[in-house]
């Protein structure tokens, strides 16, 4: 779920006056289908974006939630579910094993401002936080990222929730050719913040990109400048040949990113990392890199490396 579209669709519904309910999973445990940061918003009218796990449970905490609409609902509800079929408590209709908990807030005009600033800095990939409390929802932006979800209960009346917000992850594609623009589409769906870059001034596959956040021309004998560093960072490297990849592999090999892929085949790659080392560069550096890039799962099509390659990220980025 694309973060900025869920929080744009909650806008529109305020501009026209639609009262809409914001689900969210605050808590969970076991095998729990939805985790903390979980939404979904439903309306009046029974209109649905985004999820909280699926299945049975999530049919009917949206009846549930046009209900509680209906009914002029005012202030949150805290609901902790089940997945279950034994032990005292509220199930869900799941068997899934596990629990999770819930705030039912429903959106009002005061949550107007932070639903604006928060949908500024998604589309920006600037840092905040987000906080919901029973008196609502705020968000504040800060200049550098801070940790994950975090809920804290006393009372029905005195809790607070807060996540990370604004900023996503970063994947930066140096190479803007046929995979390149498959991966884009594919990333920007995972909800990440897609930037692609090439030396190249004509190339027809960069001009079909619309998926990407940014596309820039650059050099690759200085792409160490427009690679960005942290643990929120991801690169591939996919450039039109063996040198160039060469060329950026030994700008970024030392870079503090949290995952950096080279495609090609693994006798190009082996060359590449000899003739990297003679040159200095360090072979632990060089033992990181994830190449060949991607999943084996014997892919040919650029959609199909495209996949292999957005199951490895995704795969380093939920690794504990």
């Amino acid at each position: 779920m694309n973060k900025s579209s869920f929080w744009e669709f909650v806008r529109e519904c305020q501009q026209a006056g639609e009262p809409v309910l914001l689900l969210l999973v605050v808590e969970s445990g076991g095998s729990s289908p939805g985790k903390p940061g979980f939404k979904m918003a439903v309306t009046a009218d029974g209109l649905i974006y985004g999820t909280i796990g699926g299945g049975i449970m999530e049919k009917k905490l949206a009846d549930k939630a046009v209900r509680l609409l209906d009914s002029g609902l005012e202030r949150p509800q805290l609901l902790k579910l089940l997945h279950h079929e034994s032990g005292s408590g509220k199930r869900s209709g799941m068997i899934c094993s596990g629990w999770q908990r819930l705030v039912m807030l429903p959106l009002t005009d005061m949550d107007s401002d932070a639903v604006d600033s928060l949908i500024f800095a998604l589309k920006r990939n600037r840092p905040g936080r987000l906080k919901i409390t029973p008196a609502g929802m705020e968000f504040q932006p800060r200049k550098t990222p801070s940790a994950g979800t975090a809920f804290t209960f006393t009372a029905n009346d005195n809790w607070l929730y807060q996540e990370e917000a604004g900023q996503r992850p970063t994947l930066t594609i140096i190479g803007g050719g046929h995979v390149g623009l498959a991966l884009s589409r594919v990333m920007v769906d995972l909800n990440f913040h897609v930037v692609v870059l090439d030396d190249r001034p004509s190339v027809a596959t960069m001009s079909e990109n619309s998926f990407a956040n940014e596309k820039r021309l650059v050099s690759y004998k200085s792409i160490g400048r427009h690679v960005s560093e942290g643990g929120q960072c991801y690169a591939v490297i996919m450039t039109f040949g063996h040198q160039a990849d060469e060329l950026v592999l030994g700008q970024l090999a030392g870079k503090k990113l949290r995952y950096l892929g080279l495609m090609g085949s693994s006798a190009k790659i082996a060359q590449i990392k000899e003739h990297l080392k003679k040159k200095g560069i360090a072979a632990a550096s060089l033992k990181k890199v994830h190449a060949p890039v991607g999943l084996p799962i014997h892919s040919h099509t650029p959609e199909e490396i495209a996949i292999s390659i957005a199951a490895e990220i995704i795969q380093v980025k939920n690794a504990k």
